[in-house]
Parts: C-alpha cells; structure tokens; sequence
C-alpha cells in the first residue's frame, strides 16, 4: 500500500468511496495510487502542469502496475479534464491563490462535480470565503498538524447536496454566542473563513494547538508595538488595535472550544 503524510491521508479520506477521481497538482502521484490501491476510488486522473512531476508520477503509477485505471495527463489546473471524466476533484499542496486560479478556471465542470477536497497551504480565508460566495458548502474540515504547520483540509459540495446533521445545531448555537460578542457579522464571516465553521463547531482537538499558537504570536508582537520604537504613534496605535481586536477573537474562540457541547 503506499504511505501518504498526514494531510494527504486527510484528503484522501475525503473521497467518497467509488468515485472518479482527478487529482489536480498530483506532484509525484502518491494520492491517486493511494486511492486506487485502499479501493476507495476506481478509476483515476492524475494531473500536473509540469512535465517533471508528471514523469515521476507515470513512473510510480507503473511500478505500482496501475496504468490501466490512473491516467495522467499534462494539464494547467484543470483545464485538460473533459466534462464527465471525474466526480470528485482533489487539489492539495498549493498555495490558496493558485486554488483559487484554478477553480476559477473550470467553471465549466462546476455542475458535473459532486465534490470537491481543498488543501490550500496559504490564503485559506480566501479559499472559504470564495466557496461561500461561489453557491458552494464546506460539509466537513480536517486540520492536521504536520511538520510544524497547520493544513485545513475541506470538502466542498454544491449547495443543492448539503445536508442538515447534528452540526448543524452546534453552528447555529455558535453563530449565536458569536453574535452576542461580537455584534458586527462581517468579523463573523471574518473568523468563519480563517478558522473553518465546522472545525470550530466540531471543536476539533487541533484548533485548540492552532490557537494557542497564535495566542502566543500576538502576545510577542503587542510586546514589541509596547516598546514603541522609531514608529509613528498613530500607525503604532493602529497596530495595538488590530492585534488587541485578534487576541479578542482567539480568546473567545477558545473560550468556545473549551465550552460549547
């Protein structure tokens, strides 16, 4: 069986079992033989935009005698994916904006995907914000410690396939507290799209790591706005601002991650 990472094996296991898959940026092709091999998908599309990357992943597909269900094929984005070729898109290990880029550029294959799995490595409120905006829904989020980074991992389906569960009432019972704090529903939106609506509603055992850390940055940098420096007062001002208004935000985020059942 071929071994993944930690964030690949949380994409992977985002797949809906018996799907066509595509994987966009497959880099050496490690996640759609992957999927083949544990039998969660039965059929494959791996793709590159460099021709390197490609001929690694053709030469592990062979070793791994699975030319006949993983195609690969030279592609920008998605560009080179036929309508009908795939159901479930997976586009991990990149920056948010070329995710974005890419989605972007396949409107056209929209209707015909019944799911989409984001890795965004950067940009991830970007990334959320777009698929809110787009007439699509993040049903479930893994986030994974790796190597001392943060990876959110989303599933994305189209607004007609989401369905109410039982994190549905933990959503609205933390949209509530949140909007008795906070008041102003665009900071809402705002920390939906950094934190991930189901990773704070599921209180996933990694946002409490996540936002320890970032506690302890924004404590080191309100430390040294504190010493002042050769800094405007009215810019310094404004820093202390914006960091105080983040602290606000991690420390009821945490508060919620401690409390909320």
């Amino acid at each position: 069986m071929q071994k993944l990472s930690k964030r690949l094996k949380a994409a992977a296991a985002f797949v809906s079992k018996g799907s066509r898959v595509a994987d966009i940026g497959t880099d050496h092709g490690f996640l759609p033989i992957y999927l083949i091999q544990s039998g969660r998908c039965r059929q494959a599309i791996a793709m590159d935009i460099r021709k390197g990357p490609l001929m690694r992943a053709q030469e592990h597909i062979a070793a791994a005698g699975l030319e006949a269900v993983i195609q690969t094929r030279l592609s920008d984005g998605m560009q080179e994916l036929q309508v009908g070729e795939a159901d479930s898109i997976v586009i991990a290990g990149m920056g948010g904006l070329t995710v974005l880029h890419i989605l972007e550029g396949a409107k056209h294959l929209q209707k015909d995907v019944k799911e989409l799995i984001l890795e965004p490595q950067s940009d991830i409120a970007k990334v959320r914000k777009y698929v809110r905006e787009h007439k699509m829904y993040i049903d479930k989020e893994d986030l994974v410690y790796e190597s001392g980074k943060f990876y959110p991992v989303l599933h994305v389906v189209p607004q007609e396939l989401r369905m109410k569960g039982a994190g549905e009432d933990r959503k609205q019972r933390i949209l509530q507290i949140l909007q008795e704090k906070l008041t102003d529903q665009e900071r809402i939106f705002g920390l939906f799209d950094q934190y991930g609506e189901c990773v704070i509603a599921n209180k996933h055992p990694v946002l409490s790591k996540r936002l320890a850390w970032e506690r302890q940055r924004e404590c080191r940098i309100l430390c040294e706005l504190e010493k002042g420096g050769q800094q405007d007062e009215g810019v310094l001002l404004e820093r202390k601002k914006e960091v105080l208004m983040r602290l606000e935000e991690i420390e009821l985020l945490q508060e919620l991650n401690h409390g909320i059942r």
